[in-house]
């Protein structure tokens, strides 16, 4: 079983490494979107020809622009949508591992419930023998005290206990039962 896991894990850090590329590329983009810009051109002289050039060239310059702006929204869009897929991957790669690392733990987590419940048996026997033997106490005689001594006070009359339920444990508290006979 560890070696599913560690299988697992191994799996789930190629796609981290992935989620990171995307993540790399995505801002890259970004930057380069934000640092995109227009030339700016200054005619030389005031003349139609070089009026009517210079529009031109701003025009394309402008379409240019416009056009590598598109792109790098496309581009920044894919790269979206990839990182969100590789992320609905990384998703289930870790519900995977948590799958695994549960199935490996109930194995242990029976054990020491059973254990654990053993013991909680054990320990209220001792209890209430030990509350037996503090309600046997008589004073051989009352001229030595005024009044019986109270050896146990019961402040705590419950247990540990852990309890099955479902897909999960539940530590509770079991009342001990004073009153057997």
């Amino acid at each position: 079983m560890s070696q599913i896991l560690q299988d697992l894990q191994t799996e789930w850090q190629t796609i981290q490494d992935q989620v990171d590329a995307v993540k790399s590329e995505y801002n890259a983009l970004r930057n380069k979107r934000s640092n995109h810009h227009v030339t700016v051109l200054f005619s030389s002289d005031s003349s139609l020809e070089s009026l009517a050039m210079l529009q031109q060239q701003a025009e394309a310059e402008a379409n240019r622009w416009s056009f590598d702006l598109q792109q790098l929204d496309q581009e920044i869009q894919a790269t979206r949508i990839k990182l969100r897929q590789i992320r609905a991957k990384l998703a289930v790669k870790q519900a995977q591992i948590y799958r695994a690392q549960a199935q490996q733990n109930w194995i242990q987590l029976k054990q020491h419930h059973e254990r654990i419940n053993q013991l909680a048996t054990t320990l209220e026997a001792e209890i209430l023998a030990f509350s037996k033997t503090a309600e046997n106490f008589q004073p051989l005689s009352e001229e030595w005290l005024p009044k019986p001594p109270q050896l146990l006070e019961l402040e705590m009359t419950n247990i540990p206990y852990i309890k099955a339920e479902e897909k999960k444990f539940k530590l509770v508290g079991k009342p001990i039962n004073f009153n057997l006979e």
